[in-house]
């Protein structure tokens, strides 16, 4: 008898943010969920339903789980993109953390008010952080040889680095990718998947 699939519920706000990541692995795994948004404005009354009084937060059949990177990670061994062993399932969650990083090193520039302070955050950030990291993983996709960043096959690792590098060159020009012609050709790999697209063209326009 096959097993009935589990009903999700993805809470968060109505951005993008930490939770595009877990979205992306749902659209590609072709499975539904309830994509459950909400404005800061009605955070503070939802605030104490959560685990740890935060979000993201994926419901399965009820149960509560959340940290962002948790929530991704177990979605993608639930519907095969979490690599084929256990090293490639260690490779991935790797560059799933290094894309943590770079969205908690990019926040002092997001919370920024004032619009000059906020732009010059913005460039340290690109030129200290990002510039290194795509130096080091278009690299690292040299060796591996495959067009993926983890083994031959679409893991949730491409996913987070097709989701945080599409944001940033929708907000800062695709210019920091010059040098990256193999990273840029990941993106643009998973931006063209079938079930990428039409959740990319479909879902709600955010500024994050």
């Amino acid at each position: 008898m096959q097993s009935k699939m589990p009903a999700y519920k993805l809470h968060y706000f109505n951005l993008r943010g930490r939770a595009e990541l877990a979205r992306l692995i749902l659209n590609q795994a072709g499975v539904e969920f309830e994509d459950v948004r909400f404005e800061r404005a009605e955070w503070p009354a939802l605030k104490a339903s959560m685990p740890f009084a935060q979000v993201p937060v994926l419901e399965v059949d009820g149960q509560m789980l959340a940290q962002s990177n948790t929530i991704s990670r177990y979605l993608a061994r639930q519907h095969g993109l979490a690599g084929k062993d256990e090293w490639e399932q260690a490779q991935a969650d790797m560059y799933a953390d290094n894309i943590n990083d770079l969205m908690t090193g990019m926040r002092p520039a997001f919370l920024e008010k004032d619009a000059d302070k906020q732009k010059e955050l913005y460039q340290k950030f690109m030129t200290d952080n990002v510039a290194p990291h795509v130096a080091i993983v278009e690299k690292q996709l040299e060796t591996n040889g495959s067009g993926h960043l983890v083994g031959k096959e679409l893991t949730w690792a491409d996913l987070a680095y097709y989701g945080y590098f599409a944001f940033l060159v929708e907000k800062f020009g695709e210019d920091f990718l010059k040098d990256a012609p193999l990273l840029k050709a990941l993106i643009a790999m998973v931006e063209a998947l079938p079930n990428i697209k039409k959740w990319v063209e479909s879902r709600p326009k955010t500024e994050i």
